[in-house]
């Protein structure tokens, strides 16, 4: 049965109908609902006919509903009264009780916003809601009030939900990063995307810049997703990405180890130190821009330039300590500036250095130590390796016990939830098991990485031996390539090497 137009005439004699209120009756009933409790159609009519002939509105049409649920809104005859409320065709909408039009808050929400952009009352007997009163409206304020509750407690249960999702390793959809991809919602390694971030983060460290990068793989057909090109945004943002570390940042939290790293912490370091750093050196007089740093306050020296009376340029590498309110400093430093011929031909002097006997049998020595320390620490991973292995076999063995008994025992429906949950847990236990695996076996790769080889150390000791200050472009790109940076002090320099991982003090 639909909506039932009972407006009689407009009275004779005048125009009263505009001071008469127009009314909206809605009226729902489930198959349940009238069974159980017998508040049956023609019960909420009568009371409502009574209430709006004792008030003297006069009632617009009947908005019958029959077997529809309150859950939703999604009801012909409830749809037509907002239409005819949007139509400015009633004045008042009156319910039995408030949840015979909605049994759901946000939905009585959204309905109170229609009414009172309408301007249309609204009235609830059951309740008391009447907001033709100063009661009834305050009434339904606070009834508002609780909806945004309701709304707010479901976003932050939804937020704790997905935060908590994010640090089992889960994935809450949207793309994973470049590099990985989403199998039963966890990030696993793509190889074919793995290789193309370990080359932009290799490259990096010598060409230092996000440009010469996407123009090399443009250029050498490597296509990202999709087949986009690459730019400089999108190489910078892998760069400084920590998920190829194997951590995942979700709402400005970042949980450690949810899934499998491709790159280790210490190179990840290094290129967050190079990005500080900026692009690789520009002025072809000064090949140690970008590498020189003070040794007594740690700021970059950086190339500049006078000129004498003569007019002649005089070109040095000063210190760019700075002291309070931006005025430069004139204490504490003991280099000021220091002259391009004479540090370029110390730094000289100290690469010669390191071949000699002295100097390099130290260095044997702790390369031997060294890589004693790497083989005691895996050693020690290896153990617990066997650990998560005999755990997982276990998790696995428990898991088709489980199974086994869901398909050969009797259990009631309690029962049967109670063991799908246990298999959901484990499952999950087995998960963060193997994730714990693959960060274990990626240590063991990076030991391996660390371990140092002393005939490519003498390689790149032979390098650095050959340098030639005269070519500005290859005397340039060979420190680079080894030098990550060099402190200078008055009487000593202070070389950071990439094929080492300690500095090595030269007296020059």
């Amino acid at each position: 049965m639909g909506s039932c137009d009972v407006s009689p005439p407009p009275p004779p004699g005048g125009d009263t109908a505009t001071e008469t209120v127009v009314v909206g009756v809605y009226l729902r009933v489930s198959t349940d609902r009238q069974a159980t409790e017998g508040d049956s159609l023609e019960e909420q009519e009568n009371e409502l006919r009574k209430y709006c002939d004792y008030r003297k509105f006069r009632i617009h049409k009947l908005y019958i509903e029959r077997g529809k649920s309150g859950g939703n809104t999604n009801r012909p005859e409830y749809q037509a009264l907002i239409k005819d409320i949007e139509a400015h065709k009633i004045s008042t909408v009156i319910v039995k009780k408030l949840d015979r039009l909605s049994r759901s808050l946000m939905d009585f929400e959204a309905l109170m916003v229609t009414l009172q952009t309408h301007n249309v009352d609204f009235i609830s007997l059951r309740e008391q809601f009447d907001t033709t009163t100063a009661m009834g409206k305050a009434m339904l304020r606070v009834a508002l009030v609780f909806a945004q509750l309701e709304r707010e407690q479901n976003s932050e249960r939804v937020s704790d939900v997905m935060t908590y999702r994010a640090s089992l390793g889960l994935h809450n959809g949207g793309y994973p990063p470049f590099g990985y991809a989403c199998v039963n919602n966890e990030w696993v390694i793509f190889p074919k995307e793995k290789e193309i971030v370990e080359l932009i983060f290799s490259r990096f460290r010598t060409v230092r810049s996000t440009l010469d990068i996407a123009k090399h793989l443009n250029q050498t057909n490597v296509s990202g997703r999709r087949g986009r090109l690459w730019d400089c945004r999108m190489i910078l943002k892998i760069l400084q990405n920590p998920s190829y570390l194997g951590h995942r940042k979700w709402k400005k939290q970042l949980f450690h180890n949810t899934h499998a790293p491709i790159i280790s912490d210490i190179q990840f370091e290094e290129i967050q130190t190079l990005l500080k750093r900026g692009p690789k050196p520009t002025n072809r007089n000064a090949p140690l821009q970008k590498l020189l740093t003070c040794g007594d306050c740690l700021s970059p020296l950086t190339p500049s330039y006078s000129l004498n009376h003569a007019k002649i340029k005089f070109e040095y590498y000063r210190c760019t300590r700075r002291g309070s309110h931006g005025i430069k400093s004139k204490t504490q430093c003991e280099i000021k500036q220091i002259n391009f011929k004479s540090i370029h031909q110390r730094v000289l002097n100290s690469l010669c250095q390191l071949s000699a006997p002295t100097t390099f049998n130290s260095i044997e020595i702790r390369i031997a130590q060294h890589n004693h320390v790497l083989d005691a620490q895996q050693s020690v991973i290896q153990k617990q390796l066997l650990v998560l292995n005999q755990k997982i076999i276990a998790t696995k063995a428990q898991q088709d016990k489980y199974l086994d008994s869901l398909i050969t025992g009797k259990f009631t429906a309690k029962e049967r939830s109670r063991i799908n949950e246990k298999l959901e847990s484990l499952d999950l236990e087995e998960k963060q098991f193997n994730t714990q695996l693959s960060h274990h076996d990626f240590s063991i790769r990076q030991l391996d990485n660390q371990k140092l080889d002393i005939y490519q150390i003498k390689h790149a000791i032979a390098m650095l031996q050959n340098l030639d200050p005269d070519n500005a472009n290859s005397f340039r790109e060979t420190l680079l390539i080894h030098i990550k940076d060099i402190l200078v002090y008055k009487t000593q320099l202070t070389l950071n090497v990439h094929f080492l991982p300690w500095p090595i003090d030269i007296i020059a």
